[in-house]
């Protein structure tokens, strides 16, 4: 005598019985369209037109935009270096035009 899983208990003919009922139920649940497997057809098949008319971005624009992010925030670096000269400079001025605008 055979117990499945669920609990009921099958004589051996019963069994075999059971085993063919549930592989003929997976194909035929294999067969049945569903609304899964349409809407990966779908899609498979539009995938590139959902992505132009969504504007959606695909992995080469996000790999494109990491690099120009690494990009622009290297030159803001030296855009911030480049201001802390420019600033110290202007005060070096500022205070050599001060210096000869006492001496006049």
């Amino acid at each position: 005598m055979y117990q499945a899983e669920t609990g009921y208990s099958f004589e051996p003919e019963q069994k075999s019985r059971w085993e063919g009922v549930t592989t003929w139920t997976k194909g035929v649940t294999e067969r049945i369209p569903t609304l899964d497997k349409s809407l990966d057809r779908y899609f498979d098949r539009y995938m590139d037109a959902i992505v132009q008319e969504w504007e959606l971005l695909t992995e080469f624009d996000l790999v494109s935009l990491e690099g120009r992010l690494k990009r622009i925030t290297e030159e803001i670096g030296k855009l911030e270096t480049g201001h802390a000269g420019l600033k110290e400079r202007a005060h070096v001025l500022d205070d050599s035009l001060k210096t000869l605008e006492v001496r006049r």
